[in-house]
């Protein structure tokens, strides 16, 4: 197997050059603060057991709660790496149920954005999540804030 030596090379440089490895560990930090923060302040929740890295595409984690189990959704907070933007969805358990959902669902209030291809993507609505990083706090709040909004156009 072959790979591409530039982007390796490139790899290296930014590696040695900048502080990449340091900068995603603290986005690693941030985001695993979230989870646990959330965690704790939404009790009737059930989450994920870790947060999960997705090549630098997306990290994410779920979680769920009897009402949206009963219904086959879930939450899911989700870091979009490319666009630097947090983000929480609105997710089928299963290809299934995401189609169904998405089938019933034909509009949503803006910002949400509904899925025009529930087989291949992972949300049926996602809602972006505008926030100071930085802040844990207010991330924290803002995330709260969206999954609220979200679970009042299922409840």
């Amino acid at each position: 197997m072959n790979f591409d030596p530039t982007l390796l090379e490139t790899y290296r440089t930014l590696l040695q050059t900048t502080d990449l490895q340091k900068a995603y560990q603290e986005f690693i930090r941030l985001f695993r603060f979230l989870r646990n923060e959330l965690e704790r302040q939404m009790p009737d929740f059930r989450f994920q057991s870790s947060i999960t890295e997705n090549a630098m595409d997306y990290a994410y984690f779920s979680l769920t709660n009897p009402a949206l189990k009963e219904k086959c959704l879930k939450l899911v907070v989700v870091f979009d790496h490319r666009n630097f933007q947090l983000e929480v969805w609105l997710s089928g358990a299963n290809r299934t149920a995401q189609c169904r959902w998405a089938e019933q669902w034909r509009t949503c209030p803006p910002p949400m954005e509904l899925t025009q291809e529930p087989n291949r993507t992972d949300f049926v609505v996602r809602l972006p999540v505008e926030t100071d990083l930085s802040d844990g706090k207010k991330t924290v709040a803002a995330v709260k804030e969206a999954a609220v909004q979200l679970l009042q156009i299922i409840l």
